[in-house]
């Protein structure tokens, strides 16, 4: 079954345009995200569900400094930069997971700016965490996400073709052209097949 990750997580843009994952319910004043308590530390569900959050914190594992800053004055559903760790990291952009309450957020960093996702914990654990989908500034497209332990791989699934991406200490990342026609990231999960809707994000905002 083909699942929308419209429906399952909450995408923040952090000065950082055209980055899809889902659609925030209420208004910029009273966002879903908010009233959450910040943790100061890792709940046991995130940290059984992703071994990265098991891991010692080192050095490298912490957000630039002034995204770490933007997160923590805002901490959507809780979320402690303090207690990052770094799952992908290259040159030009790094993917973070970053534990929150009852949530568990992952991060894009580009050039200075950054885009969040915030699936619930649940998601996670089940294996059900949607993608994001990110306009760069190449003008190409960067999908990103987190997954549980015990899935080695992902699929992207685009009109006419398809091919596979290794995770990474529980997330993925790739970039393809601008104008892929996407549709789906797909996996075993825990649970069973996994395929959760993706979308290029020049369509979703009107580019």
């Amino acid at each position: 079954m083909l699942r929308n990750p419209l429906a399952i997580c909450i995408a923040v843009l952090l000065f950082l345009v055209g980055a899809v994952g889902a659609a925030a319910i209420g208004d910029e004043s009273n966002p879903p995200s908010a009233g959450y308590p910040q943790v100061e530390s890792i709940e046991p569900d995130a940290r059984e569900a992703m071994s990265v959050l098991g891991e010692p914190r080192v050095a490298s594992d912490g957000l630039p400094r002034g995204v770490a800053a933007r997160m923590d004055a805002r901490a959507s559903f809780g979320m402690n930069p303090d207690l990052s760790r770094l799952s992908i990291g290259n040159a030009t952009s790094s993917v973070y997971v970053i534990p929150a309450n009852d949530h568990v957020c992952a991060s894009l960093t580009v050039g200075e700016g950054a885009s969040l996702i915030c699936p619930s914990t649940s998601d996670v654990a089940d294996g059900q965490a949607g993608p994001a989908t990110v306009s760069i500034e190449t003008g190409d497209i960067a999908i990103y996400g987190i997954v549980p332990d015990g899935v080695g791989s992902i699929s992207i699934q685009a009109e006419g073709s398809a091919f596979d991406v290794e995770t990474e200490r529980n997330a993925y990342y790739t970039v393809v052209a601008a104008g892929t026609p996407l549709r789906a990231v797909s996996y075993e999960g825990p649970n069973g097949p996994v395929e959760l809707q993706i979308h290029d994000p020049a369509v979703a905002f009107g580019e």
